[in-house]
């Protein structure tokens, strides 16, 4: 069995489930798939409009989670390695850097890094919760953690 190392986990992987208090739907999360990078002060960053239901949300409350997984494990998911992230949601204060990084990982995305509206996102951690696989679920600290 090999041993998960959860941060390794988060920068290998570039999508997962961006979830926030609904206000359409109050009470509710609302989830959706969400790309995103690693900052290089080592935060989740994610880029999303000002018109997105996320947006809206995240203003009225900033407590999100993100649940990232492998798409390789498509087949048998609830066996596959997979953390959720807790955070607090903050605006980036500067833009340029993530911008850079996020074209460098997304090339299809110059389009959309064009458009007015769209802002970064950071995701400053809070915990993790890690599933390793079968028996090996734990709840990690931040501290634990190093993107």
């Amino acid at each position: 069995m090999t041993t998960l190392i959860p941060s390794q986990f988060i920068k290998a992987q570039q999508y997962g489930v961006l979830s926030t208090h609904s206000l359409s739907e109050s009470g509710y999360p609302f989830g959706s798939i969400t790309p995103y990078i690693i900052s290089s002060e080592g935060d989740i960053a994610i880029l999303i409009s000002h018109l997105a239901e996320h947006t809206h949300n995240i203003e009225a409350n900033p407590k999100v989670s993100l649940t990232i997984f492998d798409p390789k494990d498509a087949e048998n998911p609830s066996a596959g390695a997979r953390v959720t992230c807790l955070a607090n949601v903050e605006k980036a204060a500067s833009e340029t850097e993530l911008r850079k990084d996020y074209l460098h990982q997304f090339p299809e995305s110059e389009i959309t890094l064009g458009l007015p509206g769209f802002h970064f996102y950071l995701l400053k951690l809070t915990k993790v919760r890690l599933v390793a696989g079968f028996g090996q679920v734990k709840w990690l600290d931040v501290k634990q953690l190093s993107l």
